[in-house]
């Protein structure tokens, strides 16, 4: 039954998405400036993940050594 559900989550994402026309009222400067944005929120959590995974190793290997 979950993919169901799940199923129908997409298909209304999708629909929304097709007819809300956002990004169709943005100027040329607006869409680079929003892609400029994007990239950075994108370049914002790989480093988040990254410091997550190091931190998560740490503990790790501080646990181990506590043993």
């Amino acid at each position: 039954m979950d993919w169901i559900k799940t199923l129908s989550d997409k298909l209304i994402l999708w629909f929304l998405h097709a007819t809300s026309g956002f990004g169709k009222e943005l100027t040329r400067e607006g869409r680079v400036e929003q892609e400029m944005w994007r990239q950075q929120r994108l370049r914002n959590l790989k480093g988040l993940a990254i410091r997550s995974r190091q931190r998560l190793y740490a503990d790790k290997v501080s646990t181990e050594q506590d043993k």
